[in-house]
């Protein structure tokens, strides 16, 4: 993977090994037919539109036709909107497409061309053959080694604070500014967070229950998210569970803390949220270990295992990802909090 442990450091990814918005080192990678790509249709005002951020500056001098979306958020963010982007990225081991369960029912007419993105990021080549006219990249996590280049092509946007840095909220209304439609951006953010407001009514089980979310390493060793500003553990904290104290203190610096199975009780919490990188062996692996076995947040029914489809929208939150986690995600984890006692 392209430079995983500064990955690790700045988002509390704990996807070793997965291939996921770009592929191992080495692969360049292409994109799908990138001249046959329709142009974005919108009805868009207020060009032109200046957008300002850690790297410089984006001017859209008129509704852009031809936008190329380097970030999960921002590529999710235009689909919400209705605008289609002529190419963005490809996300590999979720969907035999490279598209998402929830972006996929967003896309219409002629599919974007899907863009890999190698160590130093996306293909320079690439992205010019597509010809773009706007090039959103507040959520891509290598902005910052492709900017000079990609701002020769069309006016580019990036993180306003940091890689990995601003929350989808930020990126959204970015993208929603850059193609005219502010408005239905500050909509489309408010809906999104009516919705996740309305899970403390949906499922008052869920209040005050103290979780774990973790993701097994290739070596077997457990990864737990550990910080507060992590942005899955932000969103759960939403939905009225609380990171507890014990899990806050594991030493480390960043989001998250690798645990060996010999340490493991610090995961007997009231709910315990596992990603297994899809892996059927280890899962059956890390479940059959006595120590993992013996939690009583496990014999008791409180423990979920995630598949990457579940697991990925958590890690990457999006005005589509978001949704899809309440709709998909949320109500496992209710019926895992009502095992708990007083549930």
């Amino acid at each position: 993977m392209r430079d995983t442990m500064r990955r690790l450091a700045a988002t509390g990814t704990l996807l070793l090994g997965l291939g996921l918005v770009g592929a191992c080192a080495g692969e360049s990678g292409g994109a799908e037919q990138p001249a046959a790509s329709a142009p974005a249709t919108q009805a868009a005002s207020g060009f032109p539109v200046t957008i300002t951020h850690k790297l410089g500056t984006a001017t859209i001098e008129s509704a852009p036709q031809r936008i190329v979306a380097l970030g999960e958020v921002d590529q999710d963010t235009l689909l919400a909107l209705g605008v289609q982007p002529v190419a963005m990225a490809e996300l590999t081991g979720i969907q035999p497409d490279g598209l998402t369960p929830w972006t996929a029912p967003k896309i219409s007419g002629t599919k974007p061309a899907l863009l890999k993105a190698g160590e130093a990021g996306f293909s320079l080549e690439q992205i010019a053959a597509l010809k773009p006219d706007l090039i959103l990249a507040g959520g891509d996590y290598y902005i910052d080694k492709e900017y000079a280049n990609l701002s020769q092509l069309a006016p580019t946007t990036a993180y306003e604070t940091g890689p990995a840095e601003d929350s989808w909220q930020v990126v959204a209304r970015q993208v929603a500014k850059a193609v005219g439609k502010a408005d239905e951006g500050e909509k489309l953010v408010a809906d999104v967070e009516a919705k996740i407001a309305s899970v403390k009514t949906a499922y008052p089980e869920l209040d005050g229950k103290k979780f774990a979310l973790t993701s097994v390493f290739p070596s077997g060793n457990i990864g737990v998210m550990k910080a507060d500003a992590d942005i899955s553990v932000k969103l759960f904290g939403q939905f009225g569970l609380a990171l507890p104290d014990e899990i806050k203190a594991l030493p480390g610096d960043g989001f998250a803390a690798e645990l060996s199975m010999e340490k493991v009780k610090v995961l007997d919490v009231d709910l315990l949220l596992s990603h297994y990188n899809d892996d059927a062996a280890t899962q059956r692996k890390i479940e059959a270990n006595k120590l993992f076995a013996g939690l009583d947040v496990v014999r008791r029914g409180s423990y979920v295992p995630l598949d990457l489809k579940a697991f990925w929208p958590l890690r990457t939150p999006t005005p589509l990802a978001v949704p899809y986690v309440i709709d998909q995600v949320v109500p496992q984890v209710a019926k895992a909090a009502k095992a708990v006692g007083g549930a």
